[in-house]
């Protein structure tokens, strides 16, 4: 009797008719192995990337870092039809599932948190489907700062008290809301609120994407919304600018809030 490289024990033809018995059992027990209790693979690196004998079993990662797990291409392993891949976040650090060269990945998004897992099914030569079992749902975040402040920069700035601001993992879309109470001088010059965004990405504030008010009254809430495409995956902060019209006029704000929910890639 002999096992394949997995492990898994097939009968040859050299094997005696009288043997048969034993060879069955054995290959009946290693198939309850694999479908009732699947062997773990502990991974404690920064990064990994996935291999044959992992079909079947539960790879967890632990590291206090961020890891990136890699899927390599069908011509560096021969995948079979519908393996399936299991992984589990153990550490702190945010797993991202990447592909490997000519690797195409479908399902958003490809991280998982701490303590959160999923699987990754073959469907084609080079074609995987992500399943989260819990770790691809949605980062969120929101951030309030009350203080009243103002600013007479026509371009954005920071205000006395930065932000608010946000920091969470996305994918390359997000969907930021940022809304305040302001008002200017007069009708005439406005009171800018945008965002910026740093850290894996880097986009500027500007007039194209931002809260836009020309009222004196301070009783009015404004909010704009904006869907951020483009990103690059990884930790982005979104932080609140501001700026006001211009002629040395101070724009005024407060109750000001961010709000930023990952929209996968």
């Amino acid at each position: 009797m002999a096992v394949t490289a997995g492990g898994t024990p097939y009968v040859e033809s050299s094997d005696l008719v009288a043997s048969y018995p034993g060879a069955s059992l054995s290959l009946a027990n290693r198939v309850d192995q694999v479908m009732q209790a699947p062997t773990q693979n502990a991974i404690n690196s920064t990064t990994y990337t996935a291999a044959l004998l992992d079909a079947g079993k539960t790879v967890t990662l632990s590291n206090a870092a961020a890891v990136t797990l890699t899927i390599p291409a069908q011509a560096t392993v021969a995948w079979v039809d519908n393996t399936r891949l299991n992984f589990l976040n153990l550490g702190a650090g945010t797993v991202t599932i990447a592909a490997g060269a000519g690797v195409t990945i479908n399902g958003t998004p490809l991280t998982l948190a701490t303590s959160k897992g999923g699987s990754l099914v073959r469907t084609a030569s080079n074609v995987w489907t992500f399943e989260s079992s819990g770790g691809g749902t949605s980062a969120s975040g929101t951030a309030t700062v009350a203080t009243s402040q103002t600013t007479t920069s026509t371009s954005f700035v920071d205000l006395g008290t930065v932000g608010p601001a946000v920091t969470i993992t996305t994918g390359t879309k997000a969907l930021v809301t940022v809304s305040c109470n302001s008002n200017s001088p007069t009708a005439t010059w406005g009171a800018y609120m945008g965002f910026a965004v740093s850290g894996a990405s880097t986009v500027a504030a500007n007039l194209n994407d931002c809260i836009q008010s020309s009222v004196t009254s301070r009783a009015i809430q404004f909010s704009f919304t904006k869907l951020v495409t483009g990103l690059t995956a990884g930790s982005n902060t979104f932080t609140a600018k501001y700026a006001s019209q211009g002629g040395g006029n101070n724009a005024t704000f407060y109750n000001r809030q961010i709000i930023v929910i990952d929209m996968g890639s």
